[in-house]
């Protein structure tokens, strides 16, 4: 008799100690995820002020070239106020978190993470197509307006090493 309430004794606390185990597992889970969410946040926010850098650069540069060469670029790269709404978005985010990341269903969570981190990729597309609009520019400046050259190295445009710079 008494050997079988030691077996059920050990075997509630085997399932006890299962439990506890498999809820440690899932908010291990959710503060990893959480963490992570926040890691690509801070990314994503860095990669926007440096988005906004560049192009703030570029609108420089491109208004020292002739209008007749400019005229395009000049619109397109009037994206401050994407970058803000992209900015305020994040930080909407980043209050929703705060309220409810605790209680929000882990599938939820990883939706965010995945939705952060296809905004990061997307910002890098668009990063490298201004890069590449931005050479594809001065070098046809500075075929007829050899200065522009000048400028545009002074810029950091048009050099193998300006798709680093602008990143960083």
């Amino acid at each position: 008799m008494l050997l079988k309430v030691l077996i059920v004794t050990l075997t509630l606390a085997s399932l006890v100690v299962l439990a506890l185990m498999w809820r440690l597992l899932q908010l291990r889970r959710r503060q990893d995820t959480l963490r992570s969410i926040m890691d690509s946040a801070d990314a994503l926010e860095g990669e926007l002020h440096a988005c906004r850098e560049r192009m703030q650069t570029l609108h420089r540069w491109v208004s020292t070239l002739p209008a007749s060469l400019t005229r395009d670029a000049l619109a397109a790269l009037v994206l401050d106020p994407l970058v803000q709404k992209a900015l305020r978005d994040l930080l909407q985010q980043r209050l929703w978190l705060r309220d409810h990341g605790d209680n929000a269903p882990l599938a939820k969570l990883r939706g965010v993470k995945g939705d952060l981190e296809r905004s990061r990729k997307a910002l890098a597309e668009n990063m490298d197509k201004l890069e590449a609009a931005g050479e594809a520019l001065a070098a046809a400046s500075s075929e007829t307006h050899p200065v522009s050259a000048l400028i545009a190295s002074a810029y950091g445009i048009g050099g193998s090493d300006a798709r680093t710079s602008a990143m960083n």
